[in-house]
């Protein structure tokens, strides 16, 4: 690891982009160059947490590359491929948020560019750096729960003024919330399971007048060494008391249940554990996961070494959403009867 800082422009700062300043402001050799966002404000307000410049067009901080090493992609979804390609061909490495593009096309162009300009593209599935994840995949890897064999995913986040009104456009989104909250839940099975998708059934509906995109997905799923998951990802407009995230993972010879931000624990033949979790870590503090995150990028540009999370991998999330899309069954609008 080199002395220097990793010069980096957070390209959006909104909810995810504020996120990623944190995450950066606590990691040593880097340094937040610049911010952009079409709010004025809030560029400047983020920008000067960190003593950036503030931009209102990401284009026009892009044009300043000279003075950049990385960016950070935290765009409406139908930007990140032009912002990516664009960033790529300045030589810049990219710390892309998921998903990696609003449709499977796009994703395979900012692969294509990435790996065309020998650029570092790491995707942000962000919550494999939380406590319980990490420890999850750990017991997985170590044999104590055996081999998967049958998965279940619930994630809830409620829709609200966080959320941009872009995400209600198929156009700009490119899905409602299995492209802004399941990516998440579908990328934690593909990790957890460790093999590649092989069939899909799904269910899709709206719950609300008017809107556009998905607000609801039950989807069944097979894997190819054989496992089976059930994803159900809803996104409801009334408040529901936050994000909510579980985890079920049965094994041949134990399970694993995790609560997001709340525990995990593990049954089986060789090992029964529970461990409490929250939103802060002993060592990395609050926002720890995208602390976390933001150091892994840098070590992995620094150290010329290998993207932990590659562009293959949001290709696979990505690719696994547009086969629930295809094959999946679009109900009407949900109604009480």
């Amino acid at each position: 690891m080199t002395d220097m800082a990793l010069k980096i422009a957070i390209l959006g700062a909104g909810q995810a982009g504020a996120r990623h300043i944190t995450g950066f402001l606590a990691v040593e050799h880097a340094q937040i160059a610049a911010v952009a966002d079409t709010d004025a404000d809030l560029a400047r307000r983020e920008a000067g947490r960190s003593g950036a410049t503030p931009f209102q067009d990401w284009r026009t901080a892009l044009d300043a590359a000279a003075e950049l090493d990385a960016v950070v992609v935290a765009l409406p979804h139908h930007l990140h491929a032009e912002a990516a390609c664009m960033a790529a061909e300045r030589g810049l490495h990219v710390l892309m948020e998921k998903p990696m593009g609003s449709s499977l096309a796009e994703g395979r162009r900012i692969e294509e560019a990435c790996r065309t300009a020998g650029v570092v593209l790491m995707i942000c599935f962000v919550h494999r750096f939380r406590d319980e994840a990490i420890q999850a995949k750990a017991w997985i890897e170590a044999g104590h729960i055996g081999v998967p064999v049958n998965c279940m995913e619930t994630i809830a986040s409620p829709r609200g003024s966080h959320l941009g009104s872009w995400i209600n456009s198929p156009d700009l989104s490119g899905g409602g919330v299995l492209m802004y909250t399941g990516v998440h839940a579908m990328d934690r099975l593909l990790w957890l399971v460790d093999a590649p998708l092989r069939d899909v059934h799904a269910s899709i509906r709206t719950l609300t007048a008017g809107s556009r995109v998905e607000e609801a997905v039950t989807a069944l799923l097979t894997f190819d060494n054989g496992a089976m998951a059930t994803l159900n990802v809803t996104g409801p407009t009334y408040p529901a008391g936050g994000t909510s995230w579980r985890s079920e993972i049965y094994g041949t010879e134990g399970v694993i249940r995790i609560r997001a931000r709340q525990s995990v624990e593990i049954a089986g033949n060789s090992l029964a554990q529970r461990i409490e979790v929250d939103d802060t870590s002993t060592r990395d503090g609050e926002n720890y996961n995208f602390k976390r995150q933001a150091e892994e990028f840098v070590q992995a540009v620094w150290d010329g070494e290998v993207s932990p999370i590659p562009g293959r991998t949001g290709l696979a999330v990505l690719e696994a959403c547009q086969r629930i899309y295809d094959r999946g069954i679009h109900g009407p609008l949900f109604a009480l009867r």
